[in-house]
């Protein structure tokens, strides 16, 4: 709005410097008639050009409707350089005959139009005659136009009051038509500003016909067509921003407005003069920090330090508290009101000592080796274990120094007549070896009989080594509240009663058993030289005694057999509900049971002893009265009976451990009684028999050592290295050992 006040008032004075072209009428000849699209209709009259008629040159239309065209250039009109054209003149004048088939041009003409104002009141005849004058540009394009159409009556021989502008040549009343077409209105600033060199030309489209139906030319007539222009001095070349139209108006409109911004702030842009020194104005007032030199830069940084970090300076605002964050972050020991202190504490204690809580990492290991430390034989994996366990009792294992030794001692206190040259050694006296058990073999008549022959050496049994009984391991318990360590009460021993099922207790029941049932009492004469006793009445009642005794303990080892095998069956049914345990746990366990049940087989074979021996004091007694007498049975009798009553023996005592088994609430118990079953299952009666039979006369091949100089290399695929089953073994492995931690 600033602009145009500004250019309204600089350029007042050129709007009366305008200039008008004389008027220029065109010569008719030079223009064109066209007829319809396809001709005139038959018997139809067209247009035509004629000088000799009406005085001047003139158009002259028929009952055929056509189009005259004629056209000027401007700049042929508008020679001059630095001229804008303000507008374009044009003038015609025309007259006509408003006939009908009946009537000609006047006559009963108040028939069809107001005489007395030219309005058309019937135009069922009315003739047509339109002007369209058009302005293009240099390029041809219409920029610019207006159309006229005859719309009064006016009568062409006789004067009309109603016209606005006509005049008289001879008889005939010519109607003037007049007009302009502005380009540009310097007054209300409307429009576009032309040279002549941007405009193209002036044209005339005359469209005319006869509507009277009146065959020949006595339809409208048109002539003197004029052209002629209003132009000034270019106002574009003073100042583009004269008007939008101006070439260059863009490009000077914006740096006049970028003028006029620079002068109203500095700060428009970074070429307005004086931009920096404003820039660095306004970046110190909206922020002093912008620059060390702005007003107010050291308290606007110290403050700017506080708020990021308020441990910058001691005077900052919560100094005291992001101190504190700050430590217990760094390290939560700082103050037990840290967040984290209880955790951290506790990870620190048990860093310095895994012992200092059950639940620190490390603490399984760590208790073993404090354990290990103060006795090697606390666990197999301790280091020295071995040794340990030796030093302890030399019949821990058959490596241990002094084993031969410590064995044959043991053997011997358990039964002097073990060997020879044991203390409290009795030689035997047996007067018929085949008929009577005087004590001094081991009383198996078969083994006696291996023991004696030369060709057929005796049946080995392999001792059953005592295991000494495991130390259980105390639990240290740490108060995290005190510095002081309290010790809880040892575990208890083993959920199930094993019971003592070693090879040396079954022969030994086999034994007996088998003896007691050849056992047949009859009267013999005593070895001593005191009277005969004939009382035939007490001997039957001694016999009758005697077998009542034999069928009472008959009785009671049945008995005793049945109570064994059902604590069996209770103690393998607790076995089999752990049989899920870890293999680590088993082991362990399995060496403190079989130590257990070395202890209490050796006890058993103690307590049997004692009871045999005082088994053989009365038998001793009884002698002088009578004598037992046994049925004759040959060796492989004797040898096939207890191979069958043993394979019955323990048959019964498998089943009585697989309910056990059942029964068993702990690996350690598990494993005592699959070592026992183990055991049992491998036990087969004379085995050992078949190595020591030779055939005569046959060389088998003799030991020799080969590929003593070479390495064969072992088969991966066979160690089955790698492959699936050993991944999944691993795999089971590891989860056991998770599952012990």
């Amino acid at each position: 709005m600033l602009v145009l006040v500004c250019c309204c008032f600089c350029y007042s004075n050129s709007l009366a410097d305008t200039t008008n072209t004389s008027p220029v009428t065109e010569d008719l000849s030079t223009g064109t008639i066209t007829n319809p699209q396809y001709g005139c209709p038959s018997g139809t009259t067209a247009a035509q050009i004629n000088s000799s008629n009406w005085g001047r040159q003139t158009i002259r239309f028929g009952e055929c409707v056509n189009t005259f065209a004629i056209s000027r250039a401007i700049n042929q009109a508008l020679s001059q350089s630095g001229i804008s054209v303000d507008k374009a003149h044009y003038s015609w004048r025309y007259v006509h005959c408003f006939n009908t088939p009946l009537f000609s041009c006047n006559q009963n003409i108040s028939n069809r139009v107001n005489t007395a104002t030219g309005e058309i009141t019937d135009d069922t005849y009315w003739d047509e005659l339109q002007v369209t004058v058009e302005i293009t540009d240099a390029n041809g394009t219409v920029v610019k136009s207006e159309t006229w159409n005859m719309d009064k009556w006016y009568q062409w021989n006789a004067a009309n009051s109603y016209s606005g502008n006509e005049e008289t040549s001879g008889s005939v009343r010519w109607q003037i038509v007049e007009g302009n077409i502005d380009f540009y209105n310097h007054v209300d600033k409307i429009g576009t500003i032309y040279t002549p060199n941007q405009l193209g030309d002036v044209r005339f489209r005359i469209v005319g016909n006869d509507g009277g139906n009146w065959d020949g030319y006595y339809g409208p007539v048109v002539n003197q067509v004029k052209t002629w222009f209003t132009y000034r001095n270019n106002p574009c070349t003073d100042t583009a921003l004269y008007d939008p139209s101006c070439p260059g108006y863009a490009t000077a409109l914006a740096q006049y407005e970028y003028n006029q911004n620079c002068a109203a702030n500095a700060l428009y842009d970074p070429g307005c003069p004086g931009y920096s020194t404003a820039y660095y104005n306004q970046q110190c007032t909206a922020n002093a920090l912008y620059d060390s030199g702005c007003p107010g830069y050291a308290d606007a940084y110290y403050t700017q330090q506080c708020q990021l970090d308020p441990l910058y300076d001691s005077g900052c605002t919560g100094y005291a508290e992001a101190y504190y964050t700050q430590q217990c972050t760094a390290d939560p020991l700082y103050d037990s009101g840290c967040t984290g202190y209880a955790e951290a504490y506790y990870t620190q204690q048990c860093t310095a000592n895994p012992l200092y809580d059950s639940g620190c990492t490390g603490y399984a290991a760590a208790y073993l080796a404090q354990q290990c430390s103060l006795d090697a034989t606390y666990d197999s994996s301790c280091t020295g274990y071995f040794d340990a366990k030796c030093d302890k009792d030399s019949l821990f294992d058959v490596g241990c120094p002094g084993y031969q030794q410590a064995y044959f001692d043991q053997q011997c206190l358990l039964n002097p007549q073990y060997d020879q040259l044991c203390n409290g050694y009795i030689a035997p006296v047996v007067s018929d070896p085949t008929q009577i058990d005087d004590g001094t073999g081991t009383g198996d008549a078969v083994v006696d009989d291996v023991i004696n022959t030369d060709t057929t050496p005796g049946i080995i049994l392999i001792p059953v080594i005592p295991e000494p009984e495991p130390e259980v391991p105390e639990i240290i318990v740490v108060d995290n509240t005190q510095d002081t360590t309290t010790v809880p009460a040892p575990l208890t021993d083993l959920d199930v009663e094993i019971p003592n099922v070693s090879i040396e207790n079954i022969e030994r029941e086999v034994e007996q058993e088998i003896e007691r049932e050849l056992e047949i009492v009859v009267e013999v004469e005593p070895e001593t030289s005191e009277p005969e006793v004939v009382e035939d009445s007490s001997t039957e009642e001694t016999t009758e005694e005697s077998t009542t005794e034999e069928s009472t303990e008959e009785s009671t080892e049945e008995s005793t057999e049945e109570s064994t095998e059902e604590s069996t069956e209770e103690e393998s049914t607790e076995e089999e509900s752990t049989e899920e345990e870890s293999t680590e746990e088993e082991s362990t366990e399995e060496e403190s049971t079989e130590e257990e049940t070395t202890e209490e087989e050796s006890t058993e074979e103690e307590s049997t002893e004692e009871a045999e021996e005082k088994e053989e004091s009365k038998e001793e007694t009884v002698v002088a009265k009578k004598e037992t007498k046994k049925k004759t049975l040959t060796k492989k009798q004797k040898a096939d009976a207890k191979k069958k009553k043993m394979k019955e023996i323990i048959k019964n005592k498998l089943k009585a451990l697989a309910v056990e088994m059942g029964k068993a609430q702990s690996l350690k118990d598990q494993a005592a009684l699959q070592q026992l079953i183990a055991a049992l299952i491998n036990y087969v009666p004379g085995f050992n028999e078949y190595g020591k039979y030779n055939i005569p006369g046959i060389n088998f091949y003799q030991p020799e050592s080969i590929y003593q100089d070479k390495k064969v290399p072992e088969n991966q695929r066979g160690l089955l290295n790698g492959l699936a089953s050993e991944l999944l073994h691993k795999k089971m492995v590891d989860m056991q050992y998770e599952g012990m931690e």
